[in-house]
């Protein structure tokens, strides 16, 4: 590809090295928002994969050692990504993270660079690439907040709009492969940014098409155009939309093994623990001060004007979106119209982050699932980094092509470059008070399991019930092993069956997810009792303790689950028996993998079906516009 030939592309990825560099810094920034919690979260995704699960759903030891089903209902992507890095690098936990911060940057840049080359050319591609690398609210989730799993999904967000575009203008095979795999990986990087940016993207994809439309439609009194069933601008649009539209169902159903649990079986765990008290939307909007307040903080979002978290748009991206919509009003063309929709999602993103928008916070279905207004700073982000090079337009007018979906590459010379370096370092310039992290002392514990406990202890966090917890864990006996570094080789509550002379339990084997006891039970009507929380998914199998055989098998549900902290309490029948309990999927689960299996195979075939094509014809795969 020429990609790889482009000075500019280069380019854009050497600038983010001032972004990477404080994330070289020997140490870790223990005291960012999310720091701890993507460590932990590579620890536990790493106990699954020595264990041979490569999608764990459940986290063995959230709620002291009881249990959470968190990548269940919380996009896993990012602590993948991080946990492979942790593995093929032979990382510690804390520089795992700060790799997959470092791996998220560059795809950033590489994604916007793509997109805005595509729209106008690669002197805008490197501009736009250096903005969204250093816009504030970028720099504010990896230095401030650790938002791995964010950071992420804001990394593929240039991509699936280049995905979108590419679609469009050039539909094939390929380019709904593209499409599905962009939009996949965004749902399974994060739910919240997969949420907000649907909607952008949609309208993005209907915009396109309408604009596409435009160009090809016929003359306004022929034949065809007073046929308005028949004519060819109705068969025109239905096809511009037709294959960016089998893209985006193609990535959902891809997605679809996270996706269906999680909307389906997201109401089986304790979401006042997700939205209740700190988490109420209504005290965290924006002030509108705040938007242009460069003061810089590692604090928290508080209630009022005086958080000590930034949430400033940028300076130079400020000045240079309102150049932007300076060359909106004046210049015409093809283009114009695409800036007035940046401009358009730019406004209204804001809008939401501000207490203006309580109305819409309150009533337009998934809009509050955001948890804080000032998320939507994201799609602030994107839209800045986009409309940033816009200004360029004005300096060769008449000289660039208005073809959408084709760019403008019109200058080659190195001199052309020379604007679009000045703003990049303009940009990097301004955002150049920011770029640093707070290296603290490791907590107590670190990065282990006795420091998971600690942190669970201190902080309430990584604490999570499930719906038949009637209250939120503070300690367990199996915290107190993972303090002392005694591994967990059984999670029978034995003090539960000690007290019972009706019931003898030997534990046999432990896994994280599954655990198999030897019991035997003088009466019927007897339970087992376990340290592990009740969810959809937890099986009990009854085995004749000689041959192995099943005798019996039932899933076990919210009646099987004991008070206050709803763990499991399984019914045994009498006598001696082998028992194994197992956290299996769900129908829902089944389901999910079914669809995501068939879609892969599905995306697999117009990947190879679109390269014999283009071998056919003699081309390369053409998936950007050289």
């Amino acid at each position: 590809m020429k990609t790889l030939r482009s000075a500019s592309f280069w380019t854009a990825l050497l600038l983010t090295i001032f972004a990477i560099a404080p994330l070289l810094r020997p140490g870790y920034f223990w005291a960012a928002h999310d720091a701890r919690h993507d460590v932990y979260f590579i620890l536990q995704y790493n106990i699954t994969w020595n264990e041979g699960v490569l999608f764990p759903r459940w986290s063995p030891d959230w709620a002291f050692g009881y249990g959470y089903p968190f990548f269940n209902i919380y996009a896993p992507g990012a602590t993948f990504l991080g946990t492979l890095l942790y593995r093929t690098l032979h990382l510690s936990l804390e520089n795992a993270v700060k790799a997959t911060f470092i791996v998220t940057l560059l795809i950033s840049a590489w994604g916007m660079w793509l997109f805005v080359r595509d729209w106008l050319d690669e002197r805008a591609a490197l501009v736009a690439a250096a903005a969204y690398v250093y816009a504030p609210y970028h720099l504010l989730d990896v230095y401030v907040r650790a938002a791995m799993a964010e950071n992420l999904a804001l990394a593929l967000l240039p991509l699936s709009l280049w995905a979108v575009r590419r679609a469009v203008f050039r539909p094939g095979p390929l380019t709904i492969a593209l499409t599905a795999l962009t939009y996949a990986a965004i749902h399974l990087s994060s739910n919240l940014v997969a949420l907000l940016f649907t909607p952008v993207l949609g309208l993005y994809l209907l915009f396109l098409a309408c604009r596409r439309l435009a160009s090809e439609k016929p003359p306004l009194f022929s034949s065809a155009s007073l046929r308005p069933f028949s004519f060819p601008r109705g068969k025109l649009c239905v096809r511009r939309l037709l294959a960016p539209a089998a893209g985006l169902v193609l990535g959902v159903a891809l997605a679809a093994f996270f996706i269906l649990p999680a909307l389906l079986e997201s109401k089986f765990v304790n979401r006042e623990q997700w939205y209740g008290g700190y988490y109420d939307f209504h005290d965290h909007f924006v002030y509108f001060a705040q938007l242009f307040d460069p003061r810089w903080g590692f604090g928290i979002s508080t209630p009022g004007p005086n958080d000590p978290l930034s949430y400033q748009l940028g300076l130079a991206l400020v000045v240079l979106a309102a150049l932007a919509g300076w060359v909106w009003w004046k210049r015409p063309g093809g283009k114009r119209a695409e800036i007035g929709f940046w401009l358009v999602i730019l406004l209204g993103s804001m809008w939401l982050t501000t207490g203006a928008s309580t109305l819409a916070w309150d009533h337009i279905p998934g809009v509050a699932m955001a948890q804080f207004p000032w998320r939507y700073l994201s799609l602030t982000a994107l839209a800045l980094a986009i409309l940033a090079p816009v200004v360029l337009m004005s300096e060769v007018g008449g000289q660039r092509s208005e073809v959408e979906g084709e760019g403008d590459q019109a200058t080659k010379r190195p001199g052309d470059y020379l604007m679009p370096l000045l703003l990049a370092g303009l940009i990097i310039l301004a955002s150049s008070p920011y770029l640093r992290v707070e290296i603290t002392d490791p907590p107590p514990g670190g990065a282990t399991l006795a420091g998971l406990m600690e942190f669970e202890r201190s902080s309430d966090e990584m604490t999570g019930m499930t719906s038949t917890a009637q209250e939120i864990a503070t300690w367990s006996p199996l915290a107190d092993l993972h303090m002392a570094g005694i591994p967990v080789t059984t999670q029978v509550d034995y003090g539960l069956v000690h007290a019972n002379p009706n019931l003898a339990v030997d534990a046999r084997s432990h896994r994280v997810t599954e655990e198999t006891v030897w019991v035997h039970a003088d009466v019927p009507g007897q339970r087992v009792p376990f340290l592990r929380q009740w969810y959809p998914g937890w099986t009990a199998t009854i085995l004749n303790p000689d041959t192995g055989e099943v005798l019996d098998r039932f899933p076990l549900t919210p009646e099987d689950a004991r008070p206050p902290y709803g763990l499991l309490s399984v019914p045994v029948p009498e006598g001696d028996f082998l028992l194994r309990i197992a956290f299996e999927d769900t129908p829902v689960r089944k389901a999910g993998n079914a669809i995501s299996i068939v879609a892969l195979m599905v995306i697999l075939g117009l990947i190879l079906g679109g390269g014999r094509s283009a071998v056919r014809k003699g081309r390369r795969w053409n998936l950007s516009a050289e």
